[in-house]
Order: C-alpha cells, then sequence, then structure tokens
C-alpha cells in the first residue's frame, strides 16, 4: 500500500511539476522589437533559464545587423519579416539551424573548438536571417561566404556589444587563423571548391568555416586601410542586400567581386582568384602580424595605425 502511496505521488509530482512551477514545456512568450515580433519557444527549463540572456542578446544584435545590411531580414516573399520565431532547447553541444522566419537553437554550457560558447551561435543563426535567407547563393560553392563571412560578423557584433573584452577578440582571432592553417585540404582543393556539396562542405568545415572568416577579416582590414577607414565589408553587405532580392536573383563570386569594386572602389580580383578560387593560402602575416599586436598591446601598450584598421576590423573600434 505504502509502496503504491509512494508511486502515486511521484507520478502526480512529475505530471503536475510543470503546473506547480507555472511553466510547462514547450512553452511559448512573445516580445516585440522596433519592427518585429519575436515569438520564443523553449522546449526545456534549461533553455527557459536563459530567456532573459538570449532575449537581451537578440534585443541589442538585431539593430546591429539592420544596420549592417541597411534593413530588416526579408521572408521568401520579399517582405520584411514581421514575425520571427526562435526555438531554443537544451542540447549536448551548441549548435543551430536558421531558416526563412525560424531560428533553431540548441545550447550548452560546453565551448566548442576552445572559444565558441552559445552567445556565439545565438548571432551566428541570427545573421543568417539575412545572410543565406534574405540574400542567398547561387551554389555551395559559396558557402565560404555564407558561413566564414556570418563567423566574421557574430565575433565583430559580440565585441561591439562589450560582450568580448578587446583581449578576448584579439585572442579570439588566433583561433579561425590557426584552424584555417592547417585544415584539411588547405592548398590542395579551393573554398570553393570545398563547399560544392553538403558532404564536402563538412569534410572541410575549417577550411570554409574558419578559411571563410580569414578571407572576411583580412578583406575587412585591406578595404578599411586601402580607404582610410571610409569602407568596409558593411558597404558589400549593404550592396548585396540592395541589388539580390532572394526570388529574383542569387549571387555568385562574380557578384561578390562585383559589389567590392562598386563600393569600395578597390579591385580585390586577384585576392579572389588565388586564395578563394584558387589553392593558394591566404598570406595573413602580409597584412598584419596578429602575435606582434597582442604583445605591444600587452607589454608595450603601443598603438600604430595599422592595429587601429584591425581593431575596427574585430569590432574593438566602433562608431
Amino acid at each position: 500500500m505504502l509502496k503504491c502511496l509512494v508511486v502515486f505521488l511521484m507520478t502526480t509530482m512529475t505530471m503536475f511539476s510543470g503546473s506547480l512551477l507555472g511553466k510547462s514545456y514547450p512553452y511559448s512568450e512573445t516580445t516585440k522589437l522596433k519592427h518585429v515580433v519575436l515569438e520564443y519557444i523553449f522546449q526545456d527549463e534549461y533553455s527557459f533559464g536563459k530567456k532573459r540572456e538570449i532575449s537581451q542578446l537578440i534585443n541589442k544584435a538585431f539593430p546591429e545587423y539592420v544596420s549592417i545590411f541597411g534593413g530588416l531580414p526579408r521572408d521568401l516573399n520579399d517582405k520584411p519579416y514581421r514575425k520571427i520565431k526562435v526555438n531554443v532547447k537544451q542540447g549536448e553541444y551548441i549548435g543551430g539551424e536558421a531558416d526563412p522566419g525560424v531560428i533553431q537553437l540548441t545550447l550548452s554550457e560546453d565551448v566548442l573548438f576552445g572559444f565558441a560558447g552559445w552567445k556565439a551561435i545565438v548571432l551566428h543563426e541570427l545573421f543568417h536571417l539575412w545572410n543565406a535567407e534574405t540574400i542567398r547563393y547561387k551554389s555551395g560553392l559559396d558557402q565560404w561566404f555564407n558561413e566564414g563571412f556570418t563567423e566574421f560578423y557574430t565575433y565583430q557584433v559580440l565585441t561591439k556589444l562589450k560582450l568580448l573584452t578587446p583581449k578576448q577578440a584579439l585572442n579570439i582571432a588566433l583561433y579561425p587563423i590557426g584552424y584555417y592553417s592547417s585544415a584539411k585540404g588547405l592548398g590542395k582543393i579551393s573554398m570553393r571548391d570545398a563547399g560544392k556539396d553538403n558532404k564536402s562542405k563538412f569534410d572541410h568545415y575549417f577550411l570554409i568555416y574558419h578559411g571563410g572568416w580569414v578571407a572576411a577579416m583580412v578583406l575587412d582590414y585591406r578595404v578599411r586601410k586601402d580607404s582610410n577607414n571610409k569602407q568596409s565589408l558593411d558597404s558589400l553587405m549593404k550592396w548585396l542586400y540592395k541589388n539580390f532580392v532572394r526570388s529574383k536573383k542569387l549571387y555568385t563570386i562574380g557578384d561578390i567581386i562585383a559589389g567590392l569594386k562598386e563600393t569600395t572602389g578597390f579591385d580585390y580580383r586577384q585576392f579572389f582568384s588565388r586564395y578563394i578560387s584558387g589553392t593558394e593560402v591566404i598570406p595573413i602575416a602580409d597584412y598584419f602580424n596578429l602575435g606582434k599586436i597582442i604583445w605591444t598591446e600587452t607589454f608595450e601598450q603601443i598603438h600604430s595605425r595599422d592595429h587601429e584598421y584591425l581593431f575596427w576590423t574585430l569590432g574593438i573600434r566602433a562608431k
């Protein structure tokens, strides 16, 4: 009898624990930004416990992304979204996926690859509402841009929002350089060919994600230096947003090259020919010496003009 009573009580508490706590899962809640409603769907208690942090993060990052692209993310009918769903759950590892109007997030306290926490995955997938779902590549050959530039902007914005210190931003910038420099296929297969299909994309994960990130970092630095900080990759992103309506036109590497020339006045075809379409390794040290910058910033506290361009690229300096 006692055993039956205990089983009954345990079963009852399990069934009604969500109600007693005021929550049952999945739990939905909406919040309104200036131009869009966000519907959060929390799949478990852990993810609901992150509600405030996730909401604050997206609320701060959303206008940054609007500024980068010059407009709101657009749906498949090329109209600005009025509602976006954010589906959140707990998992062993962080992860995510972005589809039209929906962000899927898997959160964990785990740090991926030595540096990537859950806040980065939130901003990465949020950025894909623009770079992937609003403007879209014509083929997988340009996954280096889709994923790599998204990684670049994820960490730039995390730094702009003061969620990374300048020291952390400089240290994190070493990771994509290291992963790219030791990536499978480096010097044998181009970044473009590495993304030709899903299998190849994940076989060459670090070449695409971190190679693309390094390419974005170097290009942004170079554009800033060439233009005396009057232009940046933001100019390209706005150009793509304006000229590539997803239902009518998908971008290619030729469009990226043309957009850079039109918006900055500089021709970077050789960079793309050698390091993106070709198999040559990006000579990062020809552009900046990150180790030296970290050394001088830490021990000598010397700031050069070249440092300033990189600080703008990494989000350490911001308007």
